[in-house]
């Protein structure tokens, strides 16, 4: 990494929702720093401090923005504790978050990465809040480094960052593999962290009580109701139900272990 990617476009993703003021304010606060600043909502909409769903948010839409994308992710029930806050370098992109798991994704799919904890007060709020470091630290940061600040001015340099312990299905037996559920999207749809190089040609899902053997290319393919498994836009199996919500139907959300059969 010997040469720096350009500062491009600030994309937000929070739990803030739109009803209250936070995220205006996380915009106002870039601006008044940066008024050159271009800022993409990627979304508010992650439930509440669901820090998992975020990193999945991320992982399944950051290749899709330009390069030098600075990309600030609060989802942060540890703020005002001794977690700390970190600018990660890609070869691409930058991301500003919590050190609380948020980038597990990042780290798995882009070793090649340096990581920096925030440190340097001089680009923080003159004050800092306890409960809102979104404006006062994560959007100031965001606004320098949209401004042309290196990362190495915003503190030290750190390997020891936290990381999800697995991110990644893995064997369990010769003939089963445990994958997870890592989000769930507004229609009810249930992501999990399988892709197709993960899967052999024939297999079936073990959620609980219930085994989805059904794969479709699209939806209308099954009668409302009907669970099946689809591989979504982000490349992720997921478990659906054609008109209907499979995380109502199957009774479980984020987190869920699921069991892969294979040799069919």
């Amino acid at each position: 990494m010997n040469e720096r990617t350009t500062p491009g476009p600030i994309a937000l993703v929070t739990d803030f929702g739109t009803r209250d003021y936070f995220v205006g304010a996380l915009k106002g606060v870039i601006l008044s720093i940066n008024r050159a600043a271009r800022i993409v909502d990627v979304t508010h909409e992650i439930a509440p401090q669901d820090i998992r769903a975020a990193a999945f948010v991320l992982r399944a839409c950051y290749r899709d923005f330009p390069a030098g994308t600075i990309f600030t992710a609060v989802v942060d029930p540890g703020v005002g504790s001794e977690r700390r806050a970190i600018l990660v370098e890609t070869p691409d992109y930058y991301f500003i978050a919590p050190d609380n798991g948020l980038l597990s994704f990042v780290f798995d799919e882009t070793p090649e990465c340096r990581v920096f904890e925030l440190t340097n007060g001089k680009f923080f709020a003159a004050r800092v809040s306890a409960t809102f470091h979104g404006r006062d630290v994560f959007a100031p940061v965001a606004a320098h480094l949209s401004n042309g600040v290196a990362p190495a001015e915003f503190g030290r340099a750190i390997t020891d960052f936290v990381r999800f312990g697995e991110t990644r299905p893995r064997p369990v037996s010769e003939n089963e593999i445990e994958a997870e559920i890592v989000a769930a999207d507004r229609f009810g749809n249930l992501v999990t962290n399988l892709k197709r190089e993960d899967l052999p040609a024939k297999f079936r899902l073990r959620v609980g009580a219930a085994t989805i053997e059904r794969l479709q290319n699209y939806y209308a393919e099954s009668a409302p109701g009907e669970l099946f498994m689809i591989f979504g836009s982000a490349g992720f199996l997921e478990i659906v139900a054609f008109r209907a919500s499979a995380k109502q139907l199957l009774q479980i959300d984020t987190g869920q272990k699921i069991t892969v059969e294979t040799n069919l």
